[in-house]
């Protein structure tokens, strides 16, 4: 059997409520030269023996069930991507979903560049709220630490070899911000990160970074911690990205009606910024804008 373009890499843990949307998602693309390779990661729900049954009873070829005990989100990822064997990895979570037409735009996009490290594209958020994620292009370390991360994993796909040379971290101290580890890793290494600017993914806002923001944050910061005493960010920009992400909580705590964790974070954000003072002011009145 001839090597699929793409391999479709789904990490799995406790995902039985969401993953047969998600998988329905992937059997639902218009491009069919693909291979599905999951990782059960440690699951006690189900999980893998459900992914099994359903890719058995959609008589789906190419695919691969991996079983391990609970590794954490970067262990899982770097198993199903040993075990790949498309020229490409595209990533989904397990409660994210794709536009049916995701693999076949990023194939038109890769056929044409086809030493591309990372491709990336807009995303959709649905649950929570339903509106688009902000999402724009990286040129840098720089940018990507004070502008924001806009790649999301759904939303991402990484040359197979590169990924080989660079797995995701598995130390616990960057779980939940493995991702964004990798970009900076891989544009430290000289690689570029292409953006597409269709949303081709769907990202499920319920749970993760919006139910647990302060471990998020802490996680993040962990990660520019280790490439600032790799000497990779300055000092300044180091403390710029922290105080951006302490602003970014801030807004969050405020937008929901938590005005004494808000004010905590707007407390250690930008002291000499005119926006944060008056956001500042409003959230000490209880105004959650």
């Amino acid at each position: 059997m001839k090597q699929p373009f793409f391999s479709v890499i789904i990490p799995a843990y406790e995902a039985i409520d969401t993953l047969e949307d998600c998988l329905d998602s992937v059997w639902s693309q218009s491009f069919s030269d693909y291979e599905i390779i999951l990782t059960d990661d440690g699951s006690s729900d189900g999980s893998g023996a459900f992914a099994e049954k359903w890719l058995e009873e959609k008589a789906v070829l190419r695919y691969h069930i991996i079983e391990q005990e609970n590794k954490g989100l970067g262990a899982a990822r770097n198993a199903a991507i040993a075990a790949a064997s498309g020229k490409f990895c595209a990533l989904l979570d397990a409660d994210d979903l794709w536009h049916p037409e995701k693999l076949s735009a990023c194939y038109d996009f890769l056929k044409s560049a086809p030493e591309t490290a990372v491709l990336y594209h807009s995303v959709e958020n649905f649950g929570r709220n339903h509106n688009r994620r902000p999402t724009f292009p990286i040129k840098s370390l720089k940018d990507l630490i004070l502008l924001g991360c806009p790649l999301v994993p759904s939303a991402s796909i990484i040359r197979r070899d590169l990924a080989l040379e660079h797995p995701f971290q598995t130390n616990l101290d960057y779980h939940g911000a493995e991702d964004l580890y990798l970009w900076l890793e891989l544009l430290i290494a000289g690689e570029q990160l292409h953006y597409w600017p269709e949303a081709l993914s769907y990202y499920r806002e319920e749970g993760g970074m919006s139910s647990n923001i302060d471990e998020h944050l802490f996680k993040v910061n962990n990660v520019y911690e280790h490439f600032y005493q790799e000497n990779h960010i300055s000092k300044q920009d180091f403390e710029r990205a922290t105080q951006r992400k302490y602003y970014e909580a801030a807004r969050f705590y405020q937008k929901g009606g938590k005005h004494d964790k808000a004010q905590q974070f707007y407390s250690v954000a930008d002291a000499k910024s005119l926006k944060i003072l008056g956001l500042r002011i409003l959230n000490a009145l209880g105004l959650s804008i």
